[in-house]
């Protein structure tokens, strides 16, 4: 079984986008473009679109610096422990 790769990507994209929507700026005009509120709805909603569970690590104190770091660090740790989990079940993974 394949990683869903777009799924996951998708998802991440889609709470952060939401999450600037909905936030407004701060007074001083600087915080990190993805922060620790946003991350944890970003994992919730990975968690929930392909059934794992990311650890609290996955959260960097403060945040992302920028919403390409994020996409790409909550992608690298979903892979590998949506791989772990399928090789656990005895699937075969790609």
């Amino acid at each position: 079984m394949e990683f869903p790769e777009a799924v996951v990507e998708a998802a991440i994209r889609d709470e952060i986008a939401t999450a600037a929507r909905d936030r407004p700026p701060t007074k001083s005009g600087w915080r990190p473009e993805v922060d620790s509120p946003v991350v944890i709805c970003v994992i919730l909603r990975v968690e929930a679109e392909i059934g794992i569970e990311l650890p609290e690590s996955a959260v960097p104190p403060g945040g992302f610096d920028d919403v390409e770091a994020c996409v790409q660090g909550i992608l690298a740790r979903s892979r590998h422990i949506w791989r772990r989990m399928q090789q656990e079940k005895g699937e075969t993974v790609s």
